[in-house]
Formats: C-alpha cells, sequence, structure tokens
C-alpha cells in the first residue's frame, strides 16, 4: 500500500496543494464520459439491458388476449410504469457518472499524481476531496482496458478513505460493483493519453 493522503479542503488553491519545490509537469480531465450521454463501463451495460428488457417487455403486449383478466390495458400501465422505473434509474446512473467525472481533475508533478473532485457534503457545502499518490518505483502501475480510452491506475488505497454518496469520493456507475470492496484502486479515468502519462510517472519514480 502506498503512503496515499486523503485531504478535504473547504478552499484551496494550487499552491496550498503543491509542496516546496515540487514542479506540475501534467494535468488533465477525464476525456470521456464528462458529459450526460457518455455513458461508460457497467453503466452502459445497465443502459443497454434496461433498453433490451423494455423492447422485450412491450414486445408481449401482442400476445395478450384482450379479453383475459390480465387485459391489455392493464399491461400497458404496468409495462408504463417499469418503463419509467428503468428510464429513471438509467438517468440517475448517468447523472452520478457525470457529475463525478466533470468535477475531476488529475495532475502529475515529478513527486506525485493527484487527484482533484469537487462535490457537496452532506450539508450541501462545496469540497475538494484531494487523493495524493506519491510516485513509487515499487507500485504495480498499469493501464486499465475501457472505452473510449484506457484508465491509468496510480494507487491503492483503503475503501473506507471513499466518501460516496456525499460529494467526495472518485466511484462512479461506470465503475465495477466489486471495485470498493475492501480497497479501492485511484484510477485517472479515460485518458487518451494514458500511454505518455504512464511514462511520464515511472521516469520520475526512477529518478528518485
Amino acid at each position: 500500500m502506498q503512503n496515499i493522503k486523503v485531504l478535504h479542503f473547504n478552499h484551496a488553491e494550487l499552491d496550498d496543494i503543491l509542496e516546496a519545490g515540487e514542479r506540475l509537469l501534467w494535468s488533465g480531465v477525464p476525456g470521456y464520459g464528462r458529459k450526460f450521454l457518455e455513458a461508460v463501463g457497467n453503466e452502459r451495460k445497465f443502459h443497454i439491458a434496461a433498453l433490451a428488457g423494455i423492447v422485450v417487455m412491450w414486445s408481449t403486449l401482442f400476445f395478450i388476449d384482450t379479453e383475459a383478466q390480465f387485459d391489455r390495458t392493464e399491461a400497458i400501465w404496468i409495462y408504463g410504469a417499469a418503463t419509467l422505473m428503468f428510464l429513471g434509474v438509467s438517468a440517475f446512473l448517468a447523472s452520478e457518472r457525470h457529475y463525478v467525472l466533470y468535477n475531476l481533475v488529475y495532475l502529475v508533478t515529478d513527486r506525485r499524481a493527484i487527484i482533484f473532485r469537487r462535490g457537496r457534503n452532506w450539508r450541501l457545502g462545496v469540497r475538494l476531496y484531494v487523493v495524493s499518490c506519491p510516485h513509487s518505483k515499487t507500485y504495480p502501475y498499469s493501464l486499465i482496458e475501457s472505452r473510449p480510452y484506457p484508465s491509468l491506475q496510480i494507487g491503492t488505497l483503503l475503501s473506507v478513505d471513499q466518501v460516496q454518496p456525499f460529494g467526495s469520493g472518485l466511484s462512479h456507475p461506470g465503475h465495477s460493483f466489486l471495485r470498493d470492496r475492501i480497497t479501492s484502486i485511484v484510477t485517472f479515468d479515460y485518458l487518451p493519453d494514458a500511454e505518455a502519462v504512464l511514462e511520464m510517472i515511472q521516469s520520475n519514480a526512477h529518478s528518485e
């Protein structure tokens, strides 16, 4: 486990985060998923499954006998309610993913990989959630296959340091359901230049 620091601020400038003599090498944001309709990962799978379920459900309407105890009118009401439920869940997942990814900023310095996450706490106050991962010669950095761009694993922390769903945290509906059971990997999500960023981190780790 790395010596990862998780900090919260009401208001902070970049100079408040960087240490004396620390140099900023790169900054970026997720290259996909920041818009409402840009579904990713497990969220995309749910939308596809929900759409397929809705289509199959409504296709059975033509097989219901109009004179049966459960007739087409009742089926339309039930199918309509189920459709609205699926659409509501899909909209919630898309909104949650959009909110998380839209409020992320990634930094790489000559010492650390840093994630800034802005969100609201349970009092609805805006807070800045900062996860700082020091460069390490021994940490198994890796590229994680994801669409349309890979994600870069930069660290691992205990799941108790994830403060979802009250505004802070890094998880979103596009991630695996099992990702944060005990430990949680820290990633730069959906980076078009993920390989270059990985090389930058590793080169600075080896130069320490």
